[in-house]
């Protein structure tokens, strides 16, 4: 093979490694799930409200008094429920059934009504 030949072989197997390495880094740059926000609003009048994260080794958010929000990062996939406790009640509390969050979306949590009648609304987004 000539020195030609041999210099043009090389030349294109460089561009054909080039090449795959930039397919391989595209493929291999696949979406995560995007990163969302779980947010808990308490509307109500009588009780403070945590969200519980089961599956974060028992996580809960910051306690939220009436009139308050806090938010807290989230890929989604994950499943919570919302306690609400009652003020100057020893502790007495009530949880909300268990609400998903869709993977790669955000929720907003409010919470309402007194704690006879908890009113519980969850919107994605």
């Amino acid at each position: 093979m000539s020195a030609f030949a041999r210099s043009k072989s090389v030349a294109f197997s460089m561009a054909l490694g080039l090449l795959m390495s930039l397919v391989v880094a595209v493929v291999g740059a696949a979406p995560a799930s995007a990163a969302g926000t779980f947010r808990l609003c308490n509307v109500a009048g009588d009780y403070s409200a945590t969200a519980h994260f089961p599956g974060r080794g028992g996580f809960s958010t910051y306690v939220t008094n009436p009139g308050q929000c806090n938010s807290i990062s989230t890929n989604g996939g994950e499943s919570f429920y919302v306690k609400i406790t009652r003020f100057n009640s020893g502790g007495l509390s009530k949880n909300s059934t268990s609400y998903h969050i869709p993977s790669g979306r955000s929720m907003q949590f409010s919470t309402g009504g007194t704690f006879a009648s908890p009113q519980f609304t969850p919107q994605v987004y």
